[in-house]
């Protein structure tokens, strides 16, 4: 009981006692916060690791479907230089009399084909190889980022925490 006022004893037990459980609910309540705020930082992490991963894959496939393009592409290349070749050749002799220029010219136009089409997977396999090692290097990146927010979100939220 308080000390005597000009204010009846009842009304100035009650605010006491509201005053007194305030102060004793603001550990739970500050708690409260504490473990909201912590929750929070943590799912806002995991969100972003998420999103990381999903950016990664979305530019792994592009370079792979890049790479996969030219690859497939190769061989429309070395047919191409092979019909050149094959229509700037002269006529060939008539079935029943080979002749040695027209076989030498038709071998020649093999070999070219075929130096074209190496030309051409080599050239592929070079822009492939870049855009796969660049890709894998943003995945890892985008990894070490999230890991990192997982490591400062799981810190801030030891740090909050009090000691018992």
């Amino acid at each position: 009981m308080a000390f005597p006022t000009n204010v009846n004893d009842q009304i100035t037990d009650s605010v006491s006692q509201v005053n007194t459980k305030v102060l004793g609910d603001a550990p739970a309540m500050a708690m409260g916060n504490l473990f909201q705020a912590t929750s929070q930082a943590l799912s806002n992490a995991a969100h972003n690791a998420t999103e990381g991963q999903q950016q990664s894959d979305l530019t792994t496939q592009a370079s792979t479907t890049q790479g996969v393009s030219t690859l497939l592409s190769v061989d429309t290349a070395s047919a191409g230089e092979a019909t050149k070749e094959i229509f700037a050749a002269t006529p060939p002799a008539p079935p029943s009399e080979p002749s040695e220029p027209a076989i030498e010219q038709a071998l020649r136009a093999a070999q070219a084909a075929q130096e074209a089409e190496e030309a051409a997977i080599q050239a592929a396999m070079e822009q492939v190889d870049p855009a796969i090692r660049a890709a894998m290097a943003a995945q890892q990146a985008a990894m070490a980022q999230s890991e990192a927010e997982v490591q400062a979100a799981m810190a801030a939220a030891a740090a909050g925490v009090p000691e018992d």
